[in-house]
Formats: C-alpha cells, sequence, structure tokens
C-alpha cells in the first residue's frame, strides 16, 4: 500500500507517483499535466492548481449555488460516484443524476463557479483499498469544451463520503 507520508515532512509536496494528463479545456481552464491527484471514498479530484492532500475535506458531490467551497483558489476537475464509500473497478457513462458524474470547480477570490458534465465515459483500471487508483475519461462534456485523459490518483483519507 502507497501513502502520502512525505505530505507531514513536505505539506506543499504532491503524493509520489500521482499524475494525470488533461487533453483540452473546459470550465474556462486549460488543462495539462498536473501532479495533484487524490482518490479518496467515492471521489477522484485532479487539481490544475497546487492543492495538498489536507486540503480538500471540503469535495462534496453537490455544492451550494453562489457559496463558496473553499477560501483556497483552486480548479479542479471532479469525478464522482454517485452511490457508495468507494471508487469502483469498471467503466462508466458521465451524466447527471447517473452512476457517475463530473464537475470542474473553480474558486478565485470571491467567485465560485461550477460546471457540470453532460457525457462522457470514465474508467478505473486499477484500485487499492486505502492505494493508489489508475484510470482514465474520454471525452467528457462541458458547455465550453471537451476533456479526455488519465491519472494516476494517491489515496487522501480527507476526501468523505
Amino acid at each position: 500500500m502507497r501513502s502520502c507520508f512525505l505530505l507531514a515532512l513536505f505539506p506543499l509536496a504532491a503524493c509520489a507517483g500521482a499524475s494525470a494528463t488533461v487533453e483540452g479545456s473546459a470550465g474556462g481552464i486549460q488543462w495539462g499535466e498536473s501532479a495533484f491527484v487524490f482518490v479518496g471514498a467515492r471521489y477522484v479530484v485532479i487539481s490544475a492548481t497546487e492543492l495538498d492532500c489536507r486540503d480538500v475535506d471540503w469535495v462534496s458531490r453537490n455544492y451550494d449555488e453562489g457559496v463558496k467551497p473553499t477560501d483556497l483558489n483552486v480548479s479542479t476537475l471532479q469525478f464522482t460516484f454517485a452511490s457508495g464509500d468507494a471508487v469502483e473497478k469498471g467503466k462508466f457513462l458521465i451524466a447527471q443524476g447517473g452512476q457517475v458524474q463530473s464537475t470542474i470547480v473553480n474558486v478565485s477570490g470571491d467567485v465560485f463557479r461550477e460546471f457540470n458534465a453532460v457525457g462522457g465515459t470514465f474508467e478505473i483500471d486499477e484500485t487499492e483499498v486505502e492505494g493508489a487508483t489508475t484510470g482514465s475519461f474520454d471525452e467528457v462534456a462541458f458547455d465550453d469544451g471537451t476533456l479526455s485523459g488519465s491519472f494516476t490518483a494517491e489515496f487522501c483519507v480527507n476526501l468523505k463520503p
């Protein structure tokens, strides 16, 4: 089992081995490479901005309109399983109200914007209990763009069901 024990020594360091490649733009963000990729409970979170596992306790299935979920400036791509307490191995369709949903959360100063995907696929290839998860996503469609990519996420205890 791999863990992010280095976070205690280097609080701004990303988890060793965590990475994502995101192709495309959506939510007003030109995505790319990220070393800030977390999995926990029913979530996979890819951050376009530097983010620490300790700082993702705000991640939720639903957000209140106009209410910032965090005081941090963040841009995240979030995949959420609708039920259960863990991500599952397999291939899933992305849809609002479906088994997997995808959301871009963008907080900058006092501005909070949320973008919900209307389609695409999400696949978990491998997952370990409290360990790494690998997978990919394809043609995840938002109103202003489409994202595809792959990831290796490290377990983050701060992601709660």
